[in-house]
């Protein structure tokens, strides 16, 4: 009966040449040309729905003003399905606030979430294992715990497996100090330290000593590593004013500033890092060690960012 009493009263105003006055749906007392004014006092109440000729609802508009184009059901202000077009936007100037999507198809404000890292420094005043430098199967496990732990926004965790194998020794390890990361991603390794051997070399070539700086990963549980990543740095002996090799040749602080990018793929993946031989002159008893340049107060420092 209703719809009926509205086809007659359209009918009545478009018979003529033109339209005039304005007409409310459920408004006595209507604003606008067309005022429309919704039936319900819920938020999921239409007010508006468009369908077309196939019965497909293609505008919706709520009773809480959430307008939905292709969604029967809009949960935003403006909720589509499908592709948007823009044409002649004008150029944005001066400072602005960039758009972001979520996977959800959300559109916000983006604001970059703050670098999440680790930083690491291992005082000169804690006390380190000394270490040989003359077996390519020797690994020396370099010891950060969370004692040293500054900062550490990523949330990495710090745990000791008390034996473990490395791919690429055939010898068991005992104590290996890692570092796990519960979120899966990409990390970038900064890692800076000091060696340096005293006495004199068990062989000599009187050319350098490589000492290499190993990555291994293991999967969280796991404490089968695999080596990632080997940095090398070379120390050449010291020499008096004439060229000779003098006592002590690798008596003085080598540094080793290491760069490195390992991704995680699961969580809680873990890493450790070894000082390892790598060719040259050599030290076959526990007589180097991590050192302090004069000036510094740490041995080693360690920074782990997300990338």
């Amino acid at each position: 009966m209703k719809k009926t009493i509205f086809y007659l009263f359209a009918l009545f105003f478009l018979s003529g040449s033109s339209l005039r006055g304005q007409i409310g749906i459920n408004e006595s007392s209507p604003s606008a040309m067309l005022d429309i004014k919704s039936n319900g006092d819920t938020d999921a109440t239409k007010a508006l729905e468009i369908n077309n000729s196939n019965g497909t609802e293609m505008l919706t508009i709520l009773n809480n003003g959430n307008v939905g184009i292709n969604v029967p059901n809009p949960t935003a202000k403006l909720h589509t399905n499908g592709s948007i077009r823009y044409e002649n936007l004008p150029s944005a100037t001066g400072v602005v606030t960039p758009l972001a999507i979520k996977a959800d198809g959300t559109v916000g404000i983006y604001i970059p979430e703050p670098t999440k890292y680790l930083y690491m420094q291992l005082a000169a005043a804690t006390a380190t294992p000394s270490f040989s430098l003359a077996d390519t199967n020797i690994y020396t496990n370099i010891p950060l715990t969370s004692s040293e732990s500054v900062t550490n926004t990523i949330g990495a965790v710090f745990g000791t497996d008390a034996s473990a194998t490395l791919d690429t020794s055939s010898l068991s390890y005992s104590n290996i100090r890692y570092i796990s990361f519960p979120e899966p991603g990409v990390y970038k390794i900064n890692l800076n330290y000091y060696t340096l051997c005293t006495g004199s070399t068990t062989t000599n070539t009187g050319q350098m000593m490589g000492v290499g700086t190993a990555l291994f990963k293991a999967g969280a549980g796991s404490t089968s590593y695999s080596r990632q990543a080997v940095v090398r740095y070379n120390g050449l002996p010291r020499r008096n004013d004439t060229g000779a090799i003098i006592a002590g040749p690798y008596n003085f602080a080598l540094p080793h500033t290491v760069f490195l990018i390992v991704e995680t793929t699961a969580s809680n993946e873990k890493i450790a890092l070894f000082v390892n031989y790598g060719f040259g002159d050599t030290f076959a008893t526990n007589v180097c060690s991590f050192a302090t340049p004069p000036g510094l107060v740490n041995k080693i420092t360690l920074n782990i960012s997300k990338l």
